[in-house]
């Protein structure tokens, strides 16, 4: 296996939590010259990625001649490996037809018999972290049982110069504290928490802990970054739509807390190892917790019968989220900064509480 190529996932999330998978194919096939493929809105958490040698960045869905030309690059790369991250027929297809020798993917829409080693979906890897759902992609390949499963999102060369360049304009230079909340969610509106809580949250952060309040986000959530900010007291500083995806990721250095959703930024966040509140509600926590052994979950305890529902946009009363108060996701961010702040003084580490709930 001197060739391997990976097809990545398509959500900001999900490729965060390939990261160890990659790490563990890296340990397996040290010799090995490993190339990615990932879509441009996923490609930042990878660009720094010391597991990839060779980044391709291209969505090969954007039409059918893109598909057939990436398609003959693989074919031109002669590769002995593939694996297919996405459960999709097209990633399957992607490498038959670009010539992979071995291809390795889960038996899943439709495509088992474009898979050389096609890997079962069993009812138990189901039910386990994403961490793992991916990392079984390689169990006859090399060991994972020994692999580690720290997440890799490193700051990529000259990002943290351009976010300190943007803070210091809204006058954050390095003296100020700050904390970043993510009201957004691009999977669907049923995974947000409302603008008006998050508002409230803000707050309680400046007036409290004395923290600057950031609002980050994507282009198609700036708007929700911008209704908080209106309903806040203390002012905020809107960075919603206004940095790339790597900036966010450099951002993290700065963070003494981030409150969100279960989004995408979420798992950045996790990957940086700032301290972490996440809202969750028709989401399965159980599968896609931020993998962080200090992060604190707040839900509610079964608030309708179909939870966790899945779902992209709620159909009933939105229960699962307005059974969430601001008094809960207060009570998990005083927790943190004060866990934060006994570290700071006494550099004792805090209890890990991996999946943590409040509420």
């Amino acid at each position: 296996m001197k060739r391997i190529f990976a097809k990545s996932v398509n959500w900001v999330g999900d490729a965060v939590l390939a990261t160890p998978m990659l790490r563990a194919l890296r340990r397996g096939f040290p010799e090995a010259q490993i190339t990615l493929l990932a879509r441009p809105w996923v490609a930042d958490v990878f660009e720094a990625n010391p597991d990839v040698d060779r980044l391709w960045v291209a969505d090969e869905t954007a039409s059918f001649r893109r598909f057939r030309e990436i398609a003959a690059r693989l074919r031109k790369e002669h590769f002995d490996l593939g694996i297919a991250l996405p459960n999709s027929f097209g990633a399957a297809l992607l490498m038959t037809l670009g010539r992979v020798r071995r291809r390795v993917g889960y038996r899943r829409d439709g495509r088992g018999l474009l898979l050389t080693d096609s890997v079962p979906v069993t009812p138990e890897i189901l039910r386990v972290h994403q961490i793992e759902y991916y990392m079984n992609l390689l169990q006859n390949l090399c060991d994972t049982a020994g692999a580690e499963r720290n997440l890799v999102v490193p700051v990529a060369p000259g990002a943290k110069e351009r976010i300190d360049e943007t803070l210091r304009r809204h006058g954050l230079d390095d003296s100020v504290r700050l904390a970043a909340i993510c009201p957004g969610a691009t999977y669907g509106t049923a995974k947000r928490w409302r603008p008006e809580r998050f508002a409230a949250v803000a707050d309680h952060i400046q007036a409290r802990w004395g923290a600057r309040v950031v609002v980050v986000g994507s282009e198609s959530e700036r708007e929700i970054g911008e209704e908080v900010a209106r309903q806040v007291k203390h002012p905020v500083v809107v960075l919603s739509g206004k940095m790339p995806l790597r900036g966010l990721i450099a951002l993290c250095e700065r963070l003494r807390l981030f409150v969100t959703n279960d989004s995408g930024a979420m798992h950045v966040a996790a990957a940086r190892g700032v301290p972490l509140v996440a809202v969750f509600g028709p989401t399965d926590w159980v599968t896609t917790a931020p993998y962080d052994p200090r992060a604190m979950i707040v839900r509610a305890e079964a608030p309708c019968e179909a939870n966790p529902c899945l779902q992209r946009d709620c159909s009933r009363d939105h229960n699962c989220m307005k059974s969430v108060s601001v008094e809960d996701v207060i009570e998990a961010v005083d927790r943190q900064m004060e866990d934060s702040s006994r570290e700071e003084r006494t550099g004792e580490s805090p209890q890990p509480r991996r999946r943590a709930e409040v509420g």
